[in-house]
């Protein structure tokens, strides 16, 4: 009985030693395994996170960028409408000057003598053309063919054929309108030429 008891006992340690060491084996295999399976997921979740971080750097430089973009176009754009709205008020300037110079005696005095000029540098006769005026204009010259202008005009003259085949435009309108580009020109060379001085308060 003794001797069943021993085996038993010796069986129990053989089978309980070999189920140790099997346990042991499956549990480092085990804790490998899932060190591995973590140290992967780690991995994964880094590059995840520095992809991530990328990401938002390159769309928050690209937003950054837009927006430096936005108020550099604004700040243009304000620029550009300021510089047409003083072309704009220099233009009716000149125009109100133009307007107060048909009033002069010295355009009065002169006004037939130019158009007599236009026609000798054109190469036409008095009696071949016809001459557009404003109507204070009309009694200021003598010539056998004029004509009322529109209230548009604000002096100088037109030279039309008699047949209306072509007409010559040498109205203030027309003069200041072909040199509004000079003119503009000239007023951003004056205020890129400005020096800027600071406030000394």
């Amino acid at each position: 009985m003794l001797d069943l008891e021993a085996k038993l006992s010796s069986f129990r340690k053989m089978v309980w030693g070999e189920e140790k060491e099997r346990s042991e084996k499956d549990l480092y295999s085990s804790t490998e395994i899932n060190s591995k399976l973590i140290a992967d997921k780690k991995d994964q979740l880094d590059k995840a996170l520095k992809e991530s971080l990328r990401n938002r750097r390159s769309f928050a430089e690209i937003r950054k960028n837009e927006r430096l973009s936005k108020k550099e176009f604004d700040g243009k754009n304000d620029l550009y409408i300021y510089r047409q709205d003083l072309l704009d008020d220099l233009i009716a300037r000149i125009k109100e000057k133009l307007i107060r110079f048909t009033d002069s005696q010295s355009y009065k005095n002169s006004l037939e003598d130019k158009i007599n000029d236009s026609l000798k540098t054109i190469g036409l006769s008095k009696e071949d053309t016809i001459i557009g005026l404003v109507g204070k204009d009309l009694d200021l010259v003598n010539f056998p063919h004029k004509e009322k202008l529109d209230d548009k005009y604000i002096g100088g003259y037109l030279i039309s054929d008699k047949n209306r085949e072509f007409r010559y435009n040498f109205t203030f309108d027309n003069k200041l309108k072909e040199r509004k580009y000079e003119v503009g020109k000239k007023l951003n060379q004056l205020l890129e030429s400005e020096p800027s001085y600071e406030s000394k308060n």
